[in-house]
């Protein structure tokens, strides 16, 4: 059966030891039932290394370097001892994100992988698919396609939201505002109508939008978002997620102190530096936060899955993350006064390790309703210097 794989992930391949963080690093990778049974059966050995964690069965983590046990200089014990066949979904696909459309399977990637992102970030083919004959396919492969529609009709729905990410006429933030008028639109009609909609809606998007409505607390709130996520979720090491941090903490001078955010006397001018300082290079980052924004709607299969509840919810939330992207952009050029394609793909993955893995989409929304960015003009004003 053939399958629709993204069109960038044609010759990727996992760097092993010559990656500077390969997945078994500090992850407790889930088994899913069929592994389970089959480390039973044919290697119950491999039962001892089983633990609960982040989800029922996962794998161990050494105590003293956080990586899973069974990391070896780079690659996976499990594989080189026992072949692929002994790993588990987790492990056998990451970074790869498989879903169903009806009888059409697609397949794409995380940007937490840092040679997925190098790959989905810096090319820029414009083919957005090409049929790939899968080995293996996940144990449990859930079937997105609503009723109401046939699984052409879906996919045609998803390819052109793709398609409206990257479009050449307006920058990314607008974009996302387009996406998410779009999706208020579409919940307020029958799902069996959407084929003849989406493009309708897409195309007068730009109609139904009012003026972006951008707040100075703003850059700040992304920040405290972010950070407060981070302090929820699970303990882990993330060396790189708190670089990312502290620029950001350090290029806004701010400081948190038992969940409250204090300011700094030199925020605000900082503030405004780093917003001076952009400008100049604004134009030449647009194409790789409007691909951005394609993988996100690509492994979310927007409109039909991704995190939240609703299809306002996961534009937002991918919204958000965008516009919390660029400003950890911004603060890396303020402190670092550069900013180069290996440095960009750095901080997408560090904040994708996190955001697509451990990050709580319910809290997200919960601070996301307080703060108004649930609104267009307000999740548009997030991009507007």
């Amino acid at each position: 059966m053939a399958m629709q794989q993204s069109e960038w992930l044609k010759d990727f391949k996992c760097l092993g030891d010559k990656c500077e963080d390969t997945c078994c690093k500090g992850w407790g990778m889930q088994l899913d039932d069929a592994t389970l049974a089959r480390y039973r059966e044919a290697a119950p050995e491999m039962m001892g290394f089983v633990t609960q964690g982040e989800s029922d069965h996962v794998m161990m983590r050494d105590e003293e370097t956080d990586y899973c046990v069974k990391f070896d200089q780079g690659w996976c014990a499990i594989q080189k001892e026992k072949g692929s066949d002994f790993l588990g979904d987790a492990c056998h696909f990451f970074p790869r994100v498989t879903r169903q459309l009806g009888d059409i399977t697609i397949q794409t990637a995380t940007l937490s992988c840092p040679e997925a992102a190098r790959k989905a970030l810096l090319d820029a083919r414009s083919a957005l698919w090409h049929e790939s004959e899968p080995e293996r396919l996940p144990y449990a492969l859930y079937n997105y396609l609503p009723d109401g529609l046939m699984p052409q009709q879906a996919m045609q729905i998803h390819e052109s939201f793709l398609t409206a990410a990257i479009a050449e006429d307006a920058m990314v933030g607008k974009i996302v505002a387009r996406l998410h008028s779009v999706a208020q639109s579409l919940m307020s009609i029958d799902v069996s109508t959407w084929p003849m909609a989406v493009d309708f809606y897409l195309k007068n998007a730009d109609s139904r939008l009012t003026q972006p409505e951008a707040r100075t607390e703003d850059p700040f709130q992304l920040y405290h978002a972010l950070a407060g996520l981070v302090r929820a979720a699970k303990p882990s090491s993330r060396p790189r997620l708190q670089r990312v941090l502290t620029t950001m903490q350090d290029a806004l001078d701010v400081r948190e102190n038992g969940g409250d955010l204090s300011f700094g006397n030199h925020s605000l001018p900082n503030l405004q530096q780093m917003r001076d300082g952009w400008k100049f290079i604004n134009d030449q980052w647009q194409p790789y936060l409007k691909r951005w924004l394609q993988v996100e709607l690509a492994v979310a299969l927007f409109p039909f899955s991704g995190f939240g509840d609703t299809l306002v919810d996961r534009i937002t939330i991918i919204g958000v993350r965008l516009a919390t992207l660029k400003l950890a952009l911004q603060c890396h050029l303020y402190r670092h006064q550069s900013l180069h394609e290996d440095e960009f793909v750095e901080i997408v993955q560090s904040l994708a390790r996190f955001l697509d893995h451990l990050a709580d989409p319910a809290l997200s929304m919960q601070i996301y309703q307080e703060t108004g960015w649930v609104k267009t003009p307000r999740l548009w004003g997030l991009f507007a210097a």
